[in-house]
């Protein structure tokens, strides 16, 4: 790996290898994996080229093992890289692992991979948090997941509680065999320190080919939960999902006027319009080199899968504060938001500024120092600082690219 990767903690890592290890040896073992790899590729295919029949195979046992066997251990990184930048850049979320007791609300929980996640984050982020105490308090976390599978939930539990384990923390779990839009919801919310929910509002999605979007009911629900606490919510990174929460997000910050809701801490920069929506073939996502688990990196291999790289769309919110939003972010602040485009001799990049512009900048080859080599080996969706930040978009040789430090560093 170079140095742009990210490499998740070794706690972290150990929590979601002993998910899949359970995996392994639960009543869905027996599968082998040229089994299990069809069943990943027809539940992947349902979420992307056919998703109009993903309710009716929903309940589907197939599902559940490539959910169980696959899909956990492959998303449950995503959980915890971006909660990772989440607390990072807000002190609502960097409190969470220093907390005696973290009360967690899932929304559409599915078999575990979003509370694994958390768990396996909380894991490193609390040792870290509490590298220098002498005394070490074991920490309690509860969790109150929204499952309607009965199957899905049952798996729920058992991933949970092995998590938990492996993240040596006290762990009571609640799941409701109930929509996450049930009306018990908002209370729950408002009494919890942290919102999930992954791969969950997609499936609430207006069919429109051009341009797919929330109806204002979503809107007005996710703006429920923005306000009661801490949120984060993951999307597929395909076009059509990433696409409708970048206008979730846009719809959040514009009822900020009449009606305060949320302000958007990760991945975005600013609290300006989402500026990629201009054209309708860009989405905003992140993609970012993991090791796999043995088992993912298996079924990647027979499944064909070049691009290993986990690939998701995120958006990180706390309740509104006047005066708040991203106020320590520098000017100097890029988020990167392409690939590297293939020119000719030069690095061309689409960035995301500090001040809502998307701007194309470039390195040329031969101007390639290890003090500006980030801009060429950052990954798509990594936050940066570029100084001194060149007025026509050319980073010269002169110019540092470094890491975007974490708040008050």
């Amino acid at each position: 790996m170079n140095a742009s990767q990210q490499v998740l903690p070794a706690a972290t890592r150990s929590v979601i290898l002993a998910v899949e290890d359970l995996h392994r040896t639960s009543e869905h073992a027996a599968i082998d994996d040229a089994a299990l790899a069809r069943a990943v590729i027809r539940l992947s295919d349902l979420y992307t080229s056919e998703r109009r029949s993903l309710s009716r195979e929903q309940a589907d046992e197939d599902h559940l093992i490539a959910k169980c066997g696959y899909f956990l251990a492959s998303d449950a990184p995503k959980v915890a890289l971006a909660l990772q930048e989440a607390a990072a850049r807000s002190a609502a979320f960097a409190q969470l692992s220093r907390l005696d007791c973290v009360r967690v609300l899932d929304l559409g929980a599915g078999v575990g991979a979003t509370s694994c996640g958390f768990l396996a984050w909380l894991a490193a982020a609390h040792a870290q948090a509490h590298a220098n105490a002498t005394h070490d308090r074991r920490m309690r976390v509860e969790l109150h997941a929204f499952e309607l599978g009965a199957p899905a939930a049952r798996a729920y539990e058992q991933s949970v509680r092995v998590a938990a384990a492996a993240a040596n923390v006290d762990v009571e779990i609640h799941v409701e065999a109930r929509d996450f839009r049930h009306k018990s919801v908002p209370a729950l919310a408002q009494a919890s320190d942290v919102i999930l929910c992954q791969t969950a509002l997609n499936e609430l999605l207006v069919e429109d080919h051009v341009d797919p979007r929330h109806l204002p009911a979503t809107v007005d629900m996710v703006a429920q939960w923005a306000r009661a606490a801490p949120l984060l919510l993951i999307e597929p990174a395909l076009r059509s999902t990433t696409r409708a929460l970048m206008a979730l997000r846009d719809a959040l910050i514009a009822r900020n006027a009449a009606q305060p809701a949320a302000t958007v801490v990760a991945p975005c920069l600013h609290q300006h319009a989402c500026p990629m929506r201009a054209k309708v073939d860009d989405w905003c996502h992140e993609a970012r080199r993991v090791e796999p688990t043995p088992r993912v990196a298996a079924l990647n291999r027979i499944v064909g899968r070049r691009d290993g790289r986990a690939l998701f769309a995120y958006l990180a919110t706390v309740p509104f504060r006047e005066g708040a939003p991203n106020s320590l972010v520098p000017e100097s602040a890029i988020r990167i938001v392409t690939d590297t485009l293939g020119s000719r001799g030069k690095t061309e990049r689409v960035v995301c500024r500090a001040d809502g512009e998307l701007r194309l900048m470039r390195l040329l080859d031969r101007e390639t120092r290890p003090e500006n080599a980030l801009f060429v080996e950052g990954e798509r969706g990594m936050a940066v600082t570029v100084n001194p930040m060149p007025a026509n978009d050319r980073i010269g040789p002169e110019v540092m690219v470094s890491p975007l430090a974490p708040i008050g560093e």
